[in-house]
């Protein structure tokens, strides 16, 4: 640590000490959350139903509002960095690289994220765009991340993982809300909330807007990844006549993010040329559901969505897409042992897509539509001691024939504050537009270069699929233990073997010469499924109210991921190599949060990642740090330092488009927040 870091955290801590000092006759905030009542939170991922963290036959972890709050966070991605077993890695200032249990890239595609039950997943490439994902933070009232397939409930491409962002009921935000801050790198943020009552229910609108400044290249250049961002947003909760729950919610935003592509050039001496891009997203979505009991005690759900994005990158590639999306479920009891949930999905997606010199989609337009059917038993075979949970998901979509997604659990309570559970799953991964349609020019290696020995430059180019890509498929096991050993402590542990197979590769194609100046030759790089995998992990997470103003949460992660081509075929290999090292094998984090009273709070966070592959990112050490000061319970200060060990470092090399690494540099930030 150098000595600015350290006099900044020294400082943070004495003031953290002195205010105990002034104010220690008041109840500790932390006091308030017992670990017993953190273990009573009710989840509903998992099953589709509410649930006892302790009753889950899934590893699964709960983000709070005070966890969220407490981080100092700023964006979805950075928060799910304190869940284990999900690996988050920022290329840039505005990008993420986010997946749970491996296989993490830019457009990490084993892993369903939802927010309110709308699926974010983009069936362009089979992933998220983070920076065009958000909500105002304070109006999250949790999230809940499922590790493990979810397919059987919730899909295809709940393959590794679901992560449910779950916002906060209108009756919960009423009044106003005015946030603001600046910082080092958080240039200037803003929101604002109003809650009021209407129609015999409760609503909230809000707004929120901020501006980011750019990184360093690891050459100590800018690195043209600024982010500006503005959206607004809604929701609506009504108790109805007989019985029906409506909640209607939506949102619209706009964001410009900067990127520096290094775009292949058969004309350069190095094979490329360094273009600086802007990207920009836009969008809005209106969600309704509807919830209601019957006289029998069964319980019904059905929502929908409608969806619109509009996603441009200057001169590369625009992509304008609406989604509608309907999903109905019911619940009822067919006996007194058998809880059985089942349901009916459909979802209709159609695009227009403009194509530029780097990135072709053919045809222009597309659309496809997805019907699906599940069905869960979680049958009772021992009160309060021992469950069996079998459940299926039937998919068909217009890339892929009739796919079933079994899953089979066992939860075993021998007492009220221990459990053990385990299961077995299969999940898939439907192919992309972007996998089946796309053209991409990758890269040059020009002529007389190392490993080319013709004198013209090769271009290598990503060709259309022919429509014969099957999907991904993954066979997972899991074993979980849970404890809470005393009032203060308690313990989850997580233990899988993954098996993956038809994992989407690529093999060498025909090469023609092109007459150009300078003339050139394209190597076509065709797609397949030529890369079987293997993944076993561990993860620990305890929770520790060591104190009763200061508790403490440990965790770690290990990944083994192994990859290799059932082709020999060299890119098929190559593809292989960068799935094995695309996620580090250890990571440890040591979460610290003390309240010294209601005024004053101290938030420590450390986290260290080994590196990836051999060397290509080095392992890193990263603190971050908050200090709070509440003067009067509806106004507050905080103060907060990120990345305090070093002044940058880098997270993660890009792989999938030739856009250039940042590194994150160390970041100061002041907010104000006051509820009125």
């Amino acid at each position: 640590m150098n000595t600015s870091s350290a006099l900044f955290v020294t400082s943070l801590t004495l003031a953290a000490l002195a205010g105990a000092g002034v104010y220690a006759a008041e109840p500790p905030e932390a006091a308030d959350i017992s670990l017993e009542d953190l273990l009573k939170v009710e989840v509903t991922s998992a099953a589709r139903k509410a649930q006892r963290i302790n009753d889950v036959a899934a590893a699964v972890f709960v983000v709070s509002r005070e966890d969220i709050e407490r981080s100092g966070a700023t964006s979805l991605p950075e928060v799910l960095r304190m869940v284990p077993g999900v690996e988050v890695a920022r290329l840039a200032n505005n990008r993420w690289a986010v997946s749970v249990r491996g296989f993490n890239n830019r457009f990490a595609n084993k892993l369903l994220v939802l927010m309110d039950g709308r699926s974010i997943y983009s069936p362009i490439f089979s992933g998220v765009l983070w920076e065009n994902e958000d909500t105002l933070l304070e109006d999250i009232d949790r999230i809940e991340v499922i590790r493990g397939p979810g397919a059987a409930m919730w899909g295809a491409n709940a393959v590794n993982g679901v992560i449910n962002i779950i916002t906060r009921r209108a009756r919960d935000t009423q009044g106003n809300l005015l946030i603001a801050g600046v910082g080092s790198e958080e240039r200037a943020l803003a929101g604002f909330r109003h809650g009021g009552q209407a129609g015999g229910g409760h609503y909230r609108v809000w707004a929120k807007g901020f501006a980011r400044d750019e990184a360093v290249t690891p050459a100590g250049k800018s690195g043209n990844d600024y982010w500006r961002s503005a959206r607004t947003g809604f929701r609506g909760d009504w108790s109805m006549a007989a019985g029906h729950r409506l909640t209607l919610s939506g949102q619209a935003y706009t964001g410009f993010t900067g990127d520096r592509f290094n775009r292949p050039d058969v004309a350069s001496p190095t094979g490329m040329t360094v273009s600086n891009l802007e990207q920009t997203g836009k969008g809005a979505h209106l969600l309704g559901r509807n919830e209601w009991t019957l006289a029998d005690g069964s319980e019904m759900a059905l929502q929908g969505y409608v969806d619109h994005t509009n996603i441009e990158l200057a001169g590369t590639f625009k992509e304008v897409r609406t989604t509608i999306d309907l999903d109905f479920q019911h619940r009822l009891l067919l006996a007194p042992n058998h809880d059985v949930i089942w349901g009916l999905g459909y979802r209709r997606s159609s695009d227009r897509t403009t194509s530029g010199s780097l990135i072709s989609v053919t045809p222009r337009t597309g659309s496809f539509t997805l019907a699906s059917a599940f069905i869960h038993d979680d049958i009772t075979l021992i009160p309060d001691t021992l469950r069996l949970m079998l459940g299926v998901r039937l998919e068909k979509s217009s890339f892929t024939r009739l796919e079933p997604m079994p899953n089979a659990r066992l939860m075993w309570t021998p007492s009220e504050n221990q459990s053990i559970w385990m299961s077995l799953s299969r999940a898939v991964r439907t192919p992309s537009r972007a996998e089946l349609d796309a053209q991409v020019d990758l890269g040059v290696l020009p002529g007389g270069a190392p490993g080319n020995p013709t004198p013209l430059p090769i271009l290598t180019r990503n060709v259309p699929d022919d429509h014969k890509l099957k999907v991904e498929k993954v066979t997972a096991y899991e074993l979980g233990y849970r404890q809470q050993m005393s009032p203060t402590l308690s313990a989850d542990i997580a233990a899988f073997h993954n098996e993956y197979r038809d994992l989407r590769s690529v093999m060498l194609g025909s090469q023609r010469f092109v007459a150009g100046l300078p003339p050139y030759i394209v190597q076509e790089i065709v797609p397949d499924n030529s890369v079987r995998a293997y993944t076993h992990g561990l993860e620990v997470a305890l929770d520790w109210n060591l104190l009763p103003w200061w508790r403490i949460q440990p965790s770690y992660s290990y990944l083994s991921l192994h990859a290799r081509s059932t082709t020999g075929d060299r890119s098929s290999v190559q593809t292989a190599a960068r799935i094995n090292q695309s996620d580090p094998q250890h990571k440890l984090w040591l979460r610290s949060a003390m309240s010294f009273s209601d005024r004053h709070s101290f938030d420590l966070w450390l986290r260290h990642v080994s590196k990836l592959g051999n060397n290509a990112i080095p392992a890193y050490t990263s603190l971050d740090v908050r200090y709070a000061w509440r003067p009067r319970r509806d106004f507050e200060l905080s103060l907060v330092g990120q990345n305090l060990l070093d002044r940058s470092h880098p997270e993660f090399v890009p792989d999938l488009l030739p856009s250039q690494a940042c590194e994150i540099e160390r970041a100061l930030y002041v907010k104000a927040r006051w509820l009125f």
